[in-house]
């Protein structure tokens, strides 16, 4: 039965956050041309708008860890909830791009990802929890690469500006589900889960690494996905994305397959240094930018982000204490989304200076992500 309701639990908060994923990534292909075309918009202030989510995000997470430890995981779900939805409205009547920057920086303010993780790792079994996790990533996978294929439909049928408010509804169909169907971790459930905490803060290495190698995950997410459509240009048109992108999502969600399992085994660490390679690799080809070099480049980065943001957090949970899970889930976490705010931001600067330095830019970052493996702990 304990198992029942945690795999029931984790399905909940796995689809919500996959949910919120999709909600916004839907529009993300679209959003660096919507956005120059506001008032005020130019690729700077594009790039802004692209990547203040994650800002706001990165800032917000350790807290929000910090409270959910405090006054419980439920509570703060609900409310980052509450604040994607008015993001999302107010994101919906953008006139200006300082709005829209606004809006997206309240987007960002529910921080609630590392709630997510933090409530199931509490509530799993210390056997059950690389399962749970690896569920969970999978889902944020998989939601995440069908929202790049759903996107370019759904614009088909509706505006940018109609699109923020169809995934404000998505939102609060999750919210109503996390509210009625969910029950809150007791202080006894999350004792009783505790796991022995090898080190005595989580601000460690352990903990920072993990952290640092998602931001460079996320940033070259978001370099990507700046340059993606302004490369497409002339080539196909926005809701045609899903040619280059369908093939990167049905490689990439067998490649994770094989990846989460290698990491559950102990491997993580070698499957790491290959998939920084092939972002590495994806941004040559996708400097080329005719169709048949940005589906390969597409393939490339999207099964290397994805599968990094899922077996990193795996590792990283074994060692956390449930007590402050929240807190070291918080750390890791505001670093992936700083990466998110990062990587649009410069990628913007940059393309607005000079397109080809944005390039070798990546190919820098990629080379940061395989020395943060090299500095990760062994496995145990």
């Amino acid at each position: 039965m304990k198992k029942n309701l945690t795999s029931h639990l984790t399905n909940v908060i796995s689809v919500t956050l996959g949910m919120r994923l999709f909600s916004m990534n839907i529009i993300i292909p679209f959003l660096s041309v919507y956005a120059l075309n506001l008032k005020g918009g130019s690729p700077w202030l594009t790039g802004y708008a692209l990547g203040i989510f994650g800002l706001t995000q990165a800032v917000l997470q350790i807290p929000f860890g910090i409270l959910s430890d405090r006054i419980g995981y439920k509570k703060m779900l609900i409310a980052g909830l509450l604040m994607l939805i008015a993001g999302l409205l107010a994101a919906a009547y953008s006139q200006s791009i300082y709005w829209l920057i606004f809006s997206r920086a309240l987007q960002g303010s529910g921080a609630i990802v590392t709630v997510g993780y933090s409530w199931i790792s509490a509530v799993a079994e210390n056997e059950e929890r690389d399962k749970a996790l690896t569920k969970l990533g999978a889902m944020l996978a998989g939601f995440n690469m069908l929202s790049f294929v759903v996107g370019p439909m759904v614009h088909i049928f509706l505006k940018v500006n109609q699109m923020f408010i169809f995934s404000a509804v998505l939102i609060a169909i999750c919210l109503v589900w996390i509210l009625f169907d969910t029950k809150q971790a007791t202080p006894d459930q999350r004792q009783k889960h505790q796991i022995v905490q090898k080190e005595k803060s989580v601000y460690n290495k352990r903990t920072l690494t993990s952290g640092l190698m998602l931001t460079v995950n996320n940033l070259l997410v978001m370099s990507f996905f700046f340059m993606l459509p302004l490369l497409l240009r002339g080539i196909l048109s926005t809701n045609q994305m899903w040619v280059v992108l369908t093939p990167a999502i049905i490689i990439a969600l067998l490649l994770l397959r094989i990846v989460s399992k290698k990491a559950s085994k102990g491997k993580g660490k070698q499957w790491l240094y290959v998939l920084y390679a092939l972002q590495g690799i994806g941004f040559v080809f996708l400097y080329f930018h005719n169709l048949g070099t940005i589906i390969v480049a597409t393939i490339l980065l999207v099964s290397g982000s994805f599968s990094i943001t899922t077996i990193v957090p795996i590792i990283l949970n074994r060692h956390l204490s449930n007590l402050h899970r929240g807190k070291g889930n918080g750390v890791m976490v505001s670093l992936q989304y700083f990466g998110s705010f990062l990587g649009a931001a410069l990628t913007g600067t940059l393309w607005h200076i000079a397109p080809n330095a944005t390039f070798l830019f990546a190919g820098l970052i990629t080379l940061g992500g395989i020395f943060l493996v090299s500095m990760m702990d062994k496995e145990d």
